[in-house]
């Protein structure tokens, strides 16, 4: 019988860094909007597991042990990005100021992940 062990060097990877942005996208929607954080917390959850089931179900390759980070990294920036905004108390245009930032960012890095993926970039790849 062969052990597939976890390597800690490939449970965090280039898609590690959409994951967490989009923790912190969803906590600024949260925000802006007046959602609960509890609400939107679970939303995230929902919304991370969702991918990582899609991710399964087109067989996109990952290393053991990738898909709970992937769930956990946007749980985390969810907390720490409400943590850390919700301390500052900005007006709520700067929060709204701030989502649009981060939404631009977080498309930015999945537009480059994605094409990297497609053109096989053997570093992304790892």
């Amino acid at each position: 019988m062969k052990y597939r062990f976890l390597d800690p060097k490939k449970m965090l990877d280039w898609w590690s860094v959409p994951h967490f942005l989009f923790g912190m996208v969803t906590a600024l929607v949260a925000m802006v909007f007046s959602v609960p954080v509890f609400h939107g917390f679970l939303a995230t959850l929902y919304l991370a597991i969702f991918w990582e089931l899609l991710e399964k179900r087109y067989r996109l390759s990952e290393a053991p042990g990738n898909a709970p980070v992937d769930i956990l990294l946007p749980l985390l920036a969810f907390g720490m990005t409400f943590l850390l905004v919700g301390q500052s108390h900005p007006e709520p245009d700067r929060v709204a100021s701030l989502l649009v930032v981060i939404f631009l960012l977080y498309m930015a890095v999945n537009f480059f992940s994605w094409r990297a993926r497609f053109e096989r970039d053997q570093e992304f790849l790892g």
